[in-house]
C-alpha cells in the first residue's frame, strides 16, 4: 500500500519531467507530488502522506544541491556517423560522386574504366577496395575495432580519389 500512491504520483509526472531532464521540471514535480500527497490524504496512511511529502521535499533538497544541473554526457561522435553526417548519411559516398562512376564495392576488381586514367582509376579501385573489406568484417562480426581502420582508409582513399578528380577537370 505504501508504494502505491509513490507510484501513481510518479507516472503521473516523472516521465515529463525526466524527459526535459531540468531542475525546474523536477521542482514541478515536487510539487506535484505534494498536491497528490494533499488530494489523496484521506485515502492514504499517515505514514504513506508523510513518505510522500519527505520524497517532494528530497527532490527540492536535490535541485537546490544542483543533483539534476549536471548535463547529459553526449555519446561520441564514432567514425562511421561522422562520415554519415558529412555525407548525407551514407557511409558508401563515393558511389554517389562523378570521380569513380561505375566502381562500386562490390565491381572495383573487375571494372574497366575508359576514362584512360591510371591515378583515378587505382584511387578509385583502392577506395572500394577499403570499403569492400570494411563492409565484410561488418558483416561477419568482426567488430569496430578490426573494422574501423578499413573505413577510414576508403573515406581518406575516396577524398583523394574526389580532389584528383576535381583538380584533373580544371
Amino acid at each position: 500500500m505504501r508504494l502505491l500512491p509513490l507510484a501513481f504520483a510518479l507516472s503521473l509526472s516523472a516521465a515529463p519531467a525526466l524527459a526535459q531532464d531540468t531542475p525546474q521540471k523536477m521542482l514541478n514535480m515536487a510539487s506535484q507530488i505534494r498536491a497528490q500527497a494533499a488530494q489523496m490524504k484521506e485515502m492514504l496512511s499517515p505514514t504513506d502522506y508523510a513518505d510522500m511529502l519527505s520524497q517532494a521535499a528530497q527532490i527540492e533538497q536535490d535541485v537546490r544541491d544542483g543533483g539534476f544541473a549536471i548535463p547529459v554526457a553526449k555519446e561520441p561522435l564514432t567514425l562511421s556517423k561522422r562520415i554519415a553526417d558529412a555525407h548525407q548519411g551514407r557511409l558508401d559516398w563515393l558511389d554517389g560522386e562523378a570521380a569513380c562512376v561505375g566502381y562500386g564495392w562490390e565491381n572495383h576488381r573487375t571494372f574497366v574504366s575508359n576514362y584512360g586514367d591510371p591515378e583515378r582509376d587505382r584511387l578509385c579501385r583502392k577506395a572500394f577496395a577499403h570499403f569492400e573489406r570494411y563492409f565484410l568484417i561488418t558483416r561477419d562480426g568482426g567488430g569496430s575495432a578490426a573494422a574501423e581502420p578499413h573505413l577510414e582508409a576508403y573515406d581518406r582513399t575516396a577524398q583523394a580519389a574526389t580532389d584528383y578528380y576535381a583538380n584533373r577537370r580544371r
